[in-house]
């Protein structure tokens, strides 16, 4: 029968579902002094649907730990060394000033003995000249060792309080290093444990993961990408923009909308077929469109609202010219059409046609039954 209405023309392949978005979780990056591997002391179970937030792995602290204690003993020393240090420069300057009275003093002295000597002798004004001079470098050698023992005791102590503070943050940095050791997940998604790589089984609990190794994947399922093929007798046809419908396998009642965002320019081959790839990107946010999951994309090429078409299976093709077996007034018409696009059962035509009339196979014609 001649059929009038929507029409739709597409193309039917299989794919498979996953995020557009994901977020690689590995072994924390941290500094090598603690270590190269470390033990996996908990872990989220492999497809727990995980919140943002959520702790997904923990990591053995025990090399972390170990380094603290030792830091904060060292921390302790480096603080009495600071302290003893500070009180000796105390010292130091007491005496210093002590020895510069007494010094200032025994100056004086001498220059009193300097001052009597007028009605001494040549010699015994010599002996007591030297002598003044003796006091005289001794004072200044004081005044000296107290102007410059301060600049010295300062830097003294400087490099000792730099020493503090390196070893200061060298704990506060290890602090740190162990909430680095608990990972959340950044996002909300499926958690999928990968392998290890030195076992090539999946990872779980007690194995022993380098720093910087992958752990687990979080694909944000929010977002959803189809990654399918076309073949190439039909990618003429395809273009990014695309409307295309896409069902789960697991679930084929459900469609959900999608468009084309991607068309690979390179025909790859594929099962013994020449494919082009395309990523579909999935309108609709649903939990039960998970990574991994095999759909089947319906690519719609064509789409009307009211379109004149027939049973491909009626339509005879004579010459490049196309006819269908039409009952007119009770008798069968042969009456050429042109034609449009077409799907896995229908093809659109035009021509002296109308909505309703019968039409007969050709090769009912043709084999006269």
């Amino acid at each position: 029968m001649v059929l009038r209405g929507p029409f739709v023309q597409s193309v039917i392949e299989t794919g498979e579902l996953q995020a557009v978005n994901a977020s690689t979780l590995t072994m924390p990056r941290i500094n090598s002094i603690y270590g190269y591997n470390f033990k996996i002391i908990g872990l989220a179970e492999h497809g727990k649907h995980v919140q943002k937030g959520d702790q997904v792995f923990r990591v053995d602290p025990s090399s972390v730990q170990k380094y603290i204690i030792e830091k904060r003993e060292s921390l302790e020393n480096e603080i009495a060394s600071a302290n003893k240090l500070k009180a000796s420069i105390s010292n130091n300057i007491q005496d210093l000033r002590a020895q510069l009275r007494n010094e200032q003093a025994s100056f004086d002295i001498k220059k009193l003995q300097l001052d009597k000597s007028a009605f001494e002798s040549e010699a015994v004004k010599k002996v007591i000249e030297l002598e003044f001079r003796q006091a005289e470098i001794r004072l200044d050698r004081i005044k000296r060792n107290l102007e410059l023992r301060p600049k010295l005791d300062s830097l003294d102590y400087r490099i000792q309080k730099i020493k503090l503070i390196q070893k200061e943050n060298d704990l506060r940095a290890a602090e740190q290093t162990l909430n680095q050791l608990i990972v959340c997940s950044p996002l909300e998604g499926i958690f999928v444990v990968a392998n290890n790589n030195r076992t090539g089984q999946t990872i779980k609990v007690g194995d022993e993961v380098f720093l910087g190794n992958i752990v687990a994947r979080i694909p944000d399922i929010r977002t959803m990408k189809v990654n399918g093929i076309i073949p190439e007798n039909d990618i003429s046809r395809i273009k990014p923009g695309l409307k295309v419908i896409v069902r789960l396998d697991a679930l084929p009642s459900v469609p959900f909308n999608g468009t084309i965002s991607k068309v690979s320019r390179v025909c790859i081959e594929q099962d013994k077929k020449k494919v082009f790839l395309t990523e579909v990107l999935v309108s609709e946010t649903d939990l039960r469109l998970k990574p991994g999951m095999t759909v089947r994309c319906e690519y719609i090429t064509y789409e009307s609202g009211n379109e004149i078409y027939v049973p491909t299976r009626c339509i005879l093709e004579e010459n490049k010219h196309f006819y269908l077996y039409v009952i007119k007034r009770g008798k069968i018409a042969k009456t050429e059409v042109s034609t449009g696009p077409s799907n896995n059962i229908y093809t659109i035509v035009s021509g002296d046609l109308r909505s309703g009339q019968n039409l007969v196979l050709p090769e009912k014609i043709i084999t006269g039954k």
